[in-house]
């Protein structure tokens, strides 16, 4: 199977507008059915410590998200991992991703663990990874910041993820962080990684894009400049379990050192 990261320009606070856009290029990239496609982070709104701007976006169109990224995967015939913000029960929002099946189905959320602090105010932290088992392949979602905390990563290894899956709005001012970083967590965890990062600007920042992806090795096989484009992988099982199987580091890791997290398995 395919893994694709979609670089988007989100226009600030325009639901409308960047489903408009993601659609589009959506039918650009015709992926083929049960590819897996990473959106940005909150691809719908661009990036916003605002929970009372960024949910009401996400109740003025009349259609939720998670129902409209459902319909999105169906008509795509793809896995389709998007990143919103979700209304939990206690009234917070929590920055997150959904994961959808080809057939709509919303297999997963998952609740970003790091929050960057100007989030922490507004919204509510995750408490755990997921795995989702994708056709034979164990994916783990992540978002942005949690590129900088390598236990998370370790932990989600350690439980059995092989590719991560990661949806950012990762800032110009940092760029090279995030070129950096995402090819020490594919080397150390021995794992591919495929990483979408929006392009352009918000009121108070500007992206340089830079989606990309890495194979299990720490080669990058597609990365993204600053324009709206994709970045692509195909998942070598053979390539991928001989690498483990002849390289130990993996196996090597002291548990000891370690923490612990629960595991979402799905």
């Amino acid at each position: 199977m395919r893994f694709h990261a979609m670089q988007t320009n989100p226009v600030w606070m325009d639901v409308s507008a960047n489903r408009a856009e993601i659609e589009r290029r959506m039918h650009q990239l015709s992926p083929s059915r049960g590819d897996f496609v990473v959106l940005p982070e909150m691809c719908e709104t661009a990036w916003t410590s605002d929970s009372a701007l960024c949910s009401a976006a996400h109740s003025s169109t009349g259609w939720n998200s998670l129902e409209w990224f459902s319909s999105l995967a169906f008509r795509s015939e793809c896995w389709l991992q998007a990143g919103l913000a979700i209304r939990e029960s206690s009234g917070r929002l929590a920055n997150a991703v959904a994961v959808f099946s080809p057939t709509g189905e919303c297999k997963s959320i998952y609740r970003k663990n790091f929050l960057f602090p100007s989030e922490r105010a507004q919204y509510a932290a995750g408490d755990r990874v997921t795995l989702l088992n994708v056709d034979g392949v164990t994916v783990c979602p992540l978002i942005c910041y949690d590129l900088r905390f390598p236990e998370l990563w370790r932990l989600a290894a350690l439980a059995g993820a092989e590719v991560f899956a990661v949806s950012s709005s990762w800032p110009s001012v940092r760029h090279e962080h995030w070129r950096q970083l995402l090819v020490a967590r594919a080397i150390e965890n021995q794992a591919c990684v495929i990483a979408s990062n929006r392009t352009g600007n918000d009121p108070t920042l500007v992206y340089s894009g830079a989606s990309v992806a890495i194979d299990q090795l720490g080669q990058r096989a597609m990365e993204c400049d600053a324009s709206e484009s994709c970045a692509s992988l195909t998942f070598d099982r053979p390539s991928f379990d001989a690498w483990r199987e002849r390289f130990s580091a993996l196996r090597d890791v002291r548990a000891s050192f370690l923490g612990t997290i629960e595991v979402d398995r799905r």
